[in-house]
Formats: structure tokens, C-alpha cells, sequence
């Protein structure tokens, strides 16, 4: 089946919506171009089934009346929310059984006769309608209108889901952001032109220490002067950013420590007493092969490229700790 040029709109319109508002907003400007109706909406329901929230192009006269009267004996909301399906008045229920139902008298009170629903899914779970509504001298919906309020349906579900996703993912940033500033570590994330992308509360004093020190392929930089050691880690490549640590001086952690894991500090501290690499692994009871890929990581971490540099390193660190 082909798109038509209303459903082309409505999927890039939507794909470019970023919240559940966003979402609404995109459905409600572009749906009018895919299927003819006097009347549009989009009822988002809570678990209990009931409206909590409401977007419509028709007066708010017509939905009062409608959760007043017209909702509890509505033939195709029944319909919908049974069978998970697009219905219309005229497949819902009989002729006379749609001009006795309570939502007919409010129908017609609002110069609406025909009404067609069609039931939005998201993550498997239905969560609202979107619905449609013509008046008496307008023709009734066809088939064809049934199966694009679904597919529509099916790409709002989309939207929506997306939408809460990353309405998510922000709420749970800014609790990170919250934790990460009750932190007395001054944590900072540069982008890779040095760019600060995020500081915590603690890092505020000491920001012109924060551009990386980062260059070529280096994983992982730490340097010092008088008043600060710095130690900064290139995140993933698809991230592009580093993040740097600032230790000032009279802070008890050791940077270089900081970056070992349990392990490869005892391992460091065993190279730094000049233990062979054999006499690490009868220590550690593993095989001099798992003690050089230690190493390695270690080497990697440290930003040093032999034995040497290392015990150096963890000398270094020893000294200033011991004058902190």
C-alpha cells in the first residue's frame, strides 16, 4: 500500500516530536490533511481508563458534555476498548442502538452525528484514543478511513512511547546532575574542544584546570602542579567528550589509586617493590599471561609505557601523599 502524501506528513511530523506535548501538538496539526472530520481529538487515559488529558478541535462545552453524559454509554469507545481495534458508529453497534445511546443526544447537541475512534497502543499497553466526528449531512466513515485512523493510531503509539522515553531520560539527568553536585569531588565533562558540557558545584573553583590534557590516542592523562592534580578520561568515542577529576591538594585520595581497580593496585605496589613478573603471578596465583594483560591496563590507565615509569608513578604519589 502506498502512503499518501497525509500519512507522509503525519510520520515526519511526529518523528520529529520530542515530548508527550510535542507529540499531541504534531498529531493535532497534521491529522486534519489525513482523514476529513468536522471534529478531532486525542483522549490520553490513565490505568483506570479515565481522561487525563484531553486534545481537541471542538469546544470544551462538547467534552463536558461528553464525560458527563456521553462516555459511560459510548457504543464505539466500548467497541475500542474491547477489541483494541478502529470502529465506527455504524460497525460498533446497530442504527437504533447508536440513537439510543446517551452519546448520540450529545452527538447531535454539538452538530455531530458520525463517530469513529481508534485505539493508541504503546509498549503493548492501551493508553488513549484518537477520535473522529462528522456531522448528520456529512457521509458516514468508510473502510478505508478505518484503516488510516489505525495506522495513525499506530504511529502516534510510536511518538508517545519515544516521546516518554526521553522525557525519562531527562528526568533521570537531572537526578544525576543533583547527586553529582552533592559530591565533594569537582567532576567536570569537556567536550573534546574543551567545551565544559557539565560541572558540579564542587568543580566550580577550579574550572581553568578542567580543559582535557588529553592528546593523540591517550585514554587517560594525570598531571599536577602546585595546587592541583588533575586526572582526565576520554569517555567513548561516540560520546566525544572527557571527563577530569580535580584533586586539590590536601585531599587525601590518591588519583593514580583512584583509577586501579582493587587488583591492579596491588599489583602496582607489587611492581613498585620489584617483584618479576613471575614472582607477581605466585603471589597473586595467577599466570604470568593475566599479569601482563594487568599490566597493560595498568601501563594504560597511568599513562606510562613501561616498569619504570610506573614504579615512578606510584612514588610520586606516595611522596605527595605522604605531605598532604
Amino acid at each position: 500500500m502506498v502512503a499518501t502524501d497525509g500519512q507522509l506528513r503525519l510520520a515526519a511530523s511526529l518523528q520529529g516530536a520530542l515530548t508527550e506535548a510535542e507529540v499531541t501538538k504534531a498529531y493535532l496539526d497534521v491529522v486534519p490533511d489525513l482523514i476529513g472530520a468536522r471534529g478531532r481529538g486525542f483522549y490520553r487515559l490513565d490505568s483506570a481508563g479515565s481522561p487525563s488529558a484531553v486534545a481537541a478541535d471542538v469546544s470544551a462545552e462538547f467534552l463536558a458534555d461528553y464525560e458527563e453524559r456521553g462516555r459511560a454509554g459510548d457504543p464505539v469507545l466500548q467497541f475500542v476498548q474491547s477489541r483494541l481495534r478502529p470502529v465506527d458508529d455504524t460497525r460498533a453497534c446497530t442504527v437504533p442502538q447508536w440513537r439510543d445511546s446517551p452519546v448520540h443526544d450529545v452527538l447531535r447537541g454539538a452538530g455531530f452525528y458520525h463517530s469513529m475512534e481508534a485505539p493508541v497502543i504503546v509498549s503493548g499497553e492501551f493508553i488513549g484514543t484518537i477520535n473522529f466526528a462528522r456531522s448528520r449531512n456529512d457521509r458516514p466513515f468508510h473502510i478505508a478511513e478505518l484503516a488510516m485512523a489505525g495506522q495513525a493510531a499506530e504511529q502516534l503509539g510510536i511518538a508517545v512511547q519515544r516521546a516518554l522515553r526521553f522525557e525519562r531520560s531527562g528526568a533521570w539527568s537531572s537526578l544525576l546532575e543533583t547527586v553529582l553536585d552533592r559530591l565533594p569531588q569537582a567532576i567536570v565533562v569537556t567536550g573534546l574542544d574543551g567545551q565544559v558540557i557539565f560541572a558540579n558545584q564542587a568543580a566550580g573553583p577550579f574550572l581553568e584546570f578542567a580543559t582535557p590534557r588529553l592528546a593523540g590516542g591517550q585514554r587517560v592523562v594525570v598531571t599536577s602542579d602546585d595546587s592541583v592534580t588533575v586526572k582526565s578520561v576520554r569517555l567513548p568515542a561516540e560520546s566525544s567528550a572527557t571527563l577530569t577529576l580535580i584533586y586539590p591538594h590536601g585531599d587525601a585520595d590518591l588519583p593514580i589509586w583512584d583509577i586501579l581497580s582493587p587488583r591492579e593496585q596491588q599489583i602496582a605496589d607489587w611492581v613498585a617493590q620489584g617483584l618479576t613478573t613471575k614472582q607477581i603471578s605466585e603471589r597473586a596465583v595467577v599466570s604470568q599471561n593475566t599479569v601482563k594483560q594487568h599490566l597493560k591496563r595498568i601501563f594504560a590507565k597511568a599513562d606510562v609505557s613501561n616498569r619504570a615509569e610506573l614504579v615512578q608513578r606510584v612514588w610520586a604519589n606516595r611522596q605527595a601523599s605522604a605531605g598532604r
